[in-house]
């Protein structure tokens, strides 16, 4: 399985080495910075570049244009007013994905040309309190009734792996598992570690 980290909003403040010293162990790094201004989050993703990160490993959240302008080839969309089949007509060259929490969205999404959809939230987090997780039932349902790949997120710690693994999950992403830690990194390691030890299993 892919794993996928996804900012926590917090890049400004101070979080520009954690980005970069998790980018090689993770398949893919959604900037999710919705409280920043288009300049200000373009600037960081240029920083990123300069630094050394890989472009093909950075993914945009929802602006499109920053895409564009930086060269980034991913592109990950908000559930409501997606306007995925636009995008993909408009950019053919960019990957986009879509957050979705049902199957008629993700059927929606995948009948408009998305490369991928992102499920969630899967298990009980911090970050949607109050609201009832979507559960493991539900995002097999997803993964058996379409044929892009679907990524998991939402309350997923290395301990959940395992139950993840035998649902066709094509990743996991993950956002205060990894960037609410004291030491980013080494919350990368230990998914790393369980996604390794798990996938030697199957």
């Amino acid at each position: 399985m892919k794993l996928v980290a996804v900012t926590n909003g917090r890049v400004e403040a101070g979080a520009w080495s954690r980005v970069k010293e998790i980018e090689p162990l993770v398949d893919s790094i959604i900037l999710r910075e919705p409280h920043m201004g288009d300049a200000d989050y373009q600037a960081m993703v240029e920083k990123l570049i300069a630094s050394g990160a890989d472009r093909d490993k950075l993914c945009i959240h929802s602006r499109v244009e920053i895409a564009c302008k930086t060269g980034v080839p991913n592109l990950h969309l908000k559930e409501k007013g997606s306007g995925v089949k636009s995008v993909k007509q408009a950019h053919p060259f960019l990957k986009v994905g879509i957050s979705v929490h049902s199957l008629q969205a993700a059927r929606q999404a995948e009948a408009e040309g998305a490369d991928y959809v992102m499920f969630g939230h899967v298990y009980a987090t911090n970050s949607k309190k109050g609201l009832e997780p979507r559960g493991i039932d539900e995002l097999k349902y997803i993964t058996s009734s379409i044929d892009i790949p679907v990524i998991a997120i939402g309350g997923i710690t290395p301990d959940k792996l395992q139950e993840l693994q035998g649902i066709s999950a094509a990743g996991i992403a993950v956002m205060s598992g990894i960037f609410g830690d004291a030491h980013p990194l080494q919350a990368v390691k230990r998914y790393v570690k369980e996604l390794t030890i798990h996938e030697r299993s199957l």
